[in-house]
């Protein structure tokens, strides 16, 4: 692994198993984050926008009102300010990324309901 993996985290944010990494906390937030299979965040969005840097796996991440994508090693995602998102592994594989969010320390991220079993297996079989 390129950086270091990290802590689990507590699942008030996220579904499964997922581990982070915080690489840098001042003003941008800078993260590695790796998520088990099945393991993903809640709805959520960034007042300064996020940059995911997929660094190892394959993954999804989804905006509201968008269709699922299915994200691997080397893409690079935007995500615009205030946009409504999740992201995480696919039901059998893992993912990382280096999530950079920008400004996070006068904007954090703001959390809405978790992605259940049921809606991100509908989401994903469209894959």
């Amino acid at each position: 692994m390129l950086f270091p993996k990290g802590e689990k985290v507590p699942n008030d944010k996220f579904t499964g198993t997922v581990y982070q990494s915080i690489l840098s906390d001042e003003g941008t937030r800078v993260s590695n984050v790796t998520f088990e299979p099945n393991g993903r965040t809640n709805w959520h969005n960034h007042p300064g926008g996020q940059t995911l840097l997929v660094t190892d796996g394959v993954g999804y991440h989804q905006e509201e009102g968008k269709p699922v994508q299915k994200i691997k090693k080397g893409d690079i995602i935007k995500i615009g300010k205030n946009v409504k998102h999740w992201h995480g592994g696919t039901d059998v594989e893992s993912m990382t990324h280096i999530a950079v969010s920008i400004d996070h320390e006068k904007n954090p991220s703001q959390w809405f309901e978790a992605v259940s079993d049921e809606e991100f297996k509908n989401e994903i079989s469209k894959k």
